[in-house]
């Protein structure tokens, strides 16, 4: 009885290191897991971001027709992954932001658009030289148009 009080003592003895080992991996990868869920998170965002970037295919043209001010432009999604929403653009004319006409689905990486905005406030558009902003997550570009009626 003396030999297998000893055997049984050592078995129980190596089933408890065994499952103190385990709770103590399930414990340290729990934690890492949460330590690193904000960072990948916020990686991952960023990275989006960076990738919804656009150019003007064409510059800007602003045309009058029955009293409406109308800036006519062609962008381009230059990158490569995510696809830009109609929520996640802006377009400003000066420091007025303006709805986006011609938006009919989500941009795709490579894609274009033809979009126009008209003018929606009092001031008139011929007095001088605009700047079109269209701002997205990765940065706004920028190009000045002429409104001006007279050549």
């Amino acid at each position: 009885m003396k030999g297998i009080s000893t055997i049984l003592a050592m078995i129980l003895i190596v089933i408890i290191v065994v499952a103190l080992i385990g709770l103590t991996y399930t414990f340290a990868v729990g934690l890492f897991g949460t330590a690193t869920t904000g960072a990948t998170g916020q990686t991952e965002a960023v990275t989006k971001r960076l990738d919804q970037s656009i150019g003007f295919v064409t510059s800007p043209v602003c045309t009058n027709t029955t009293n409406n001010w109308r800036i006519t432009f062609t962008i381009k999604h230059t990158g490569a992954t995510h696809d830009i929403t109609s929520t996640d653009i802006d377009v400003l004319v000066g420091n007025t932001k303006h709805t986006i006409n011609g938006w009919t689905a989500d941009l795709s990486p490579g894609g274009t658009a033809y979009l126009y905005v008209e003018n929606e406030s009092a001031v008139d558009w011929a007095t001088d030289v605009q700047t079109l902003t269209v701002s997205v997550p990765a940065t706004p570009v920028s190009r000045t148009v002429d409104c001006d009626p007279l050549p």
